[in-house]
């Protein structure tokens, strides 16, 4: 064989090294790797490329994106314009109708009763009633809530009894399902319909299905991305795909009901893994919209001041019901909200050792300061925090950030939810209690940061996410917690390096011998004008 062609690309804005320096010049590209930096503006090569001043940065890593979710979602409909029960009710009636005689399943994805003037959802009589006897499904913008019908529970299987959390299926008083499911009872119900509706699929056409997504990420600047939590059955599935895509795949185990129930030994036996990542498991400790948190006891009076004012100011009681849906208890002179799945610390020990004892990565969800703390107390206790990540840590106290910073584990983050939910975490009292996306304050006490999107619950943009982890944007354009900014190269490198990190791969970046995995983008990464232009994978350009 003969020798490989180099190809270099000139006149551009390289942010080369692990310390991601910003400099003039461009790269010569060999065999898959980069063999020089170079800093003149141009450059000769037998494949030549001007960038005419564009911007190389190291190829952008996901380390929790639900990638095999949002390839289901085209399947389903969309309740984000929903603004009314009434809403609700008559595009259910609809999509059922239109399956006439065929009960096949009805699914949406986007729900978010906050914003709705009156924010009641259908109870689980009222869709019944238009549903004809259909499955339905309908999940929030979190996938940690969801409404369904009394036959999409009878499909699925579950009671609230069986279930590990039993209040993961509400109740009325006379002990029937209200319809609102979470967590564990929603991941179920999620993947059973999954399941049924693949059954009418074709090999090939569930190939082609996570091939739309995966070319979506590609364009986005996306080279790996990691789903964090996958059965065994999707794991062969993502198997089959990676031989479609140059996006390099990855996926954490998890069990094989639904991605919230903690796995068993059984999930670990009929688990394949990834060829791009080291092997994970994933534990849930809390959920979403039911955080386990805990803040000063000001925060919660502020939130009830601020809840009543709304419910005045709208002429409706939403606001208040809402915040009053939330379970919290008092102990000395704070509020706590009890939704540790994990009542027992031991167990999850037990059940996370099974695991690390076969050489699997601890991943844990954890959104509220109570749950990252037991997070990062089971990390310590079995010694695995090098190849940990725990995932959201939305607030943290002091107490909490310390524990953190001492376990060793990476921090994954999603700062691009801020536009979205900064103003709801204001309502709560959060700030300036609790540090919010504590970005500064753990990278301040040595912890590896790694910017993720929670996609498609968050927005899937990475460059998006980056740049709300500098300048913590609200939709208003104000500011969210300002001491809690980082610097550009400190998001970029938790954007690249810092996903690398959590999936416990090396990642150096854009160096002489290194892979040539990287994006140009047309500016400024860090403006909201710029967009990825080029995608490269071990030197082979993939968009």
């Amino acid at each position: 064989m003969g020798q490989q062609k180099d190809v270099v690309l000139s006149n551009a804005i390289v942010w080369a090294g692990s310390s991601l320096k910003r400099m003039k010049g461009g790269m010569c590209i060999r065999d898959g790797k980069v063999r020089e930096i170079f800093h003149q503006e141009t450059a000769q090569g037998e494949s030549s490329m001007d960038l005419g001043g564009m911007h190389i940065i190291p190829g952008l890593v996901d380390a929790h994106s639900h990638f095999f979710i949002a390839a289901m979602l085209p399947l389903g409909g969309d309740a984000s314009a929903w603004k009314s029960r009434h809403d609700a009710l008559e595009a259910i009636e609809a999509a059922c109708r239109s399956n006439g005689s065929d009960k096949r399943w009805v699914f949406f994805f986007g729900l978010d009763n906050s914003r709705w003037k009156s924010a009641s959802l259908p109870g689980i009589h009222e869709i019944d009633k238009v549903s004809i006897g259909s499955p339905v499904l309908v999940v929030d913008t979190t996938c940690h809530r969801g409404i369904v019908s009394t036959e999409a529970i009878r499909r699925t299987g579950i009671s609230r009894v069986a279930l590990r959390v039993p209040d993961d299926m509400d109740i009325h008083r006379n002990g029937t399902p209200t319809g609102t499911v979470w967590e564990d009872a929603l991941s179920r119900v999620l993947f059973t319909m999954f399941r049924e509706n693949l059954q009418t699929f074709s090999d090939e056409e569930k190939v082609k299905l996570l091939l739309g997504e995966a070319e979506k990420c590609l364009r986005k600047g996306l080279t790996h991305v990691n789903d964090p939590g996958l059965p065994s059955d999707i794991q062969r599935l993502f198997k089959d795909v990676q031989k479609h895509t140059p996006l390099k795949l990855s996926w954490c185990v998890t069990a094989f009901d639904g991605l919230c129930a903690p796995p068993e030994l059984q999930d670990e036996l009929d688990s394949i893994c990834s060829e791009h990542a080291p092997k994970s498991v994933k534990f849930f400790l809390d959920g979403a919209n039911r955080t386990a948190a805990s803040m000063p006891v000001i925060s919660g009076l502020k939130a009830v001041f601020r809840a009543a004012m709304d419910s005045i100011s709208l002429g409706n009681h939403s606001p208040f019901s809402l915040l009053l849906e939330q379970k919290s208890t008092l102990r000395g002179r704070k509020i706590y909200m009890p939704y540790l799945r994990f009542k027992d610390p031991a167990e999850l020990s037990r059940r996370a050792r099974l695991f690390t004892e076969k050489g699997y990565r601890l991943v844990m969800h954890a959104l509220g300061n109570v749950a990252a703390s037991q997070a990062a107390q089971v990390v310590k206790e079995l010694d695995a925090g090098s190849g940990s990540s725990i995932e959201h840590v939305l607030v943290m106290d002091n107490e909490g950030l310390d524990l953190f910073a001492s376990c060793g584990a990476v921090a994954s983050i999603q700062p691009g939810f801020i536009p979205y939910y900064a103003d709801a975490i204001e309502k709560r009292g959060v700030v300036p209690y609790l540090k919010t996306f504590p970005l500064r304050s753990l990278s301040e006490r040595g912890v590896r940061i790694c910017i993720s999107s929670d996609g498609p619950c968050g927005a899937d943009d990475p460059l998006h996410n980056i740049r709300r982890a500098v300048d913590r944007k609200k939709a208003d354009g104000s500011v969210f917690d300002p001491d809690e900014r980082i610097s550009q190269v400190q998001a970029l490198a938790a954007g690249t390096f810092g996903g690398s990190s959590s999936l416990g791969l090396k990642n150096d970046g854009l160096i002489e011998g290194a892979p040539a995995t990287f994006c140009v983008v047309d500016g400024d990464p860090f403006s909201d004008m710029s967009r990825v232009v080029q995608t490269w994978i071990d030197g082979k350009r993939v968009y």
